[in-house]
């Protein structure tokens, strides 16, 4: 998709279609690129002009800057290994945090308000006494019958917070989003416990009545002070879907905010993750596998970022890594392992390479950026045939 933004907009990554002006007006003497140094980048900011980027060749413009930041601080990535110490801290911060939920909706029955310094103070933990998010999601996909929605509030702060910092939101903003995220389910508060912890689907009637939690939750978050704006939004909001399949209101695209298209994610991911007494609950691939596949529902942009954020691909998975190399995603080996993939293509050299297989937490001095790439853009032989070929060990064809 090609887009134009001004020159001092660009970044790392984006991919340069061409430049306005005359041929001497250009900062390069190529006017098509991938930014992939510093020099180069400097001297396109300097430029003054504008500049048409390739979104399906290179990065795209961030996002806006309520949710985007100037600086990017370091996501807690919820992929990797984890101990028996690191489980247990995590066990203990979700038990806590689960009692502190627990009482605030206990408080909503009986009419009370939300009690925001405590809830800021368990997003502040969740957000800064973790060392490692992999162990904390993993104690909260298991759900008793009597406290899931407790749990899935507080999971989904977490996975809010952690998505937020993977896109470079400032600490401020990520601690917003992770208490949107605690909050959105607090109109359940007001759903008849029959029916919020019934084991089997919903009738008709129960259905209307579950529906009615985002209008209930945002009707008493308005009544409360010290609630962020971006929790209003999202818990009125969070089941809404891109392709105006979802409710309250049947939003469609740009009618629905960049916060809520996250929780929406985070939100989903948790359901489907999660494990109770009555489900086993979907794997972390199975889940974002089927979200990508839900076509329309989801931001795609940012659902790849939710992949980054917990360390999950699914297998087959077209993207660009290292700055310059086309790899293949493959398929994970085991639960707790960093995700792998199989350089093929040099996208500067034009060429082949050699196979090789990156994990991230390997290569950190070659920088781990990781951008969705559209296979139509690169090669002329179907992508799934050709991927299965790669993941196979085998030469691919020559590209467009």
């Amino acid at each position: 998709m090609l887009k134009s933004i001004r020159s001092e907009q660009a970044v790392l990554g984006m991919y340069v279609h061409s430049f306005s002006g005359g041929w001497l007006s250009h900062p390069l003497w190529r006017s098509r690129l991938l930014i992939s140094s510093e020099r180069d980048l400097a001297r396109i900011r300097s430029s003054n002009c504008e500049i048409i980027i390739d979104t399906s060749k290179g990065r795209d413009i961030p996002p806006p800057p309520s949710i985007r930041a100037s600086v990017s601080p370091a996501p807690m990535r919820a992929s990797g290994r984890f101990g028996r110490a690191d489980k247990v801290r995590a066990s203990e911060l979700a038990q806590r945090s689960k009692t502190i939920v627990d009482a605030m909706f206990a408080d909503c029955r009986l009419g009370k308000g939300v009690p925001t310094t405590e809830i800021l103070a368990v997003v502040e933990d969740i957000a800064s006494s973790l060392n490692n998010m992999a162990a904390f999601i993993s104690v909260t996909r298991l759900k008793a019958q009597d406290d899931q929605t407790y749990t899935h509030s507080v999971a989904v702060c977490a996975l809010m917070i952690n998505l937020a910092r993977e896109i470079g939101c400032t600490a401020e903003a990520a601690r917003d989003l992770g208490m949107a995220g605690l909050l959105h389910d607090i109109g359940k508060s007001t759903i008849p416990p029959d029916i919020l912890l019934k084991a089997g689907p919903l009738n008709e009637a129960e259905t209307i009545e579950m529906r009615r939690h985002p209008g209930q939750g945002h009707a008493i978050l308005s009544a409360t002070t010290g609630v962020p704006a971006v929790a209003l939004d999202v818990c009125l909001h969070h089941h809404e879907r891109l392709d105006g399949s979802g409710y309250p209101f049947g939003l469609k695209g740009e009618a629905i905010s960049i916060a809520t298209r996250m929780a929406s994610i985070c939100d989903a991911y948790d359901a489907m993750t999660s494990i109770r007494p009555h489900a086993a609950g979907k794997s972390p691939l199975e889940a974002v596998t089927q979200m990508e596949a839900a076509d329309g529902q989801f931001d795609r942009a940012l659902l790849f970022h939710f992949m980054g954020s917990i360390g999950v691909y699914p297998a087959g998975k077209l993207v660009r890594i290292l700055g310059d190399r086309l790899a293949v995603t493959l398929p994970h080996k085991g639960q707790g392992m960093d995700p792998v993939f199989r350089t093929f293509y040099s996208t500067v050299e034009t060429r082949f390479l050699h196979h090789r297989d990156v994990i991230l937490s390997d290569c950190l001095g070659e920088g781990t950026t990781v951008i969705a790439e559209d296979p139509g853009s690169w090669f002329s032989e179907s992508w799934p045939m050709m991927a299965a070929r790669i993941m196979a060990g085998e030469r691919p064809v020559r590209p467009n």
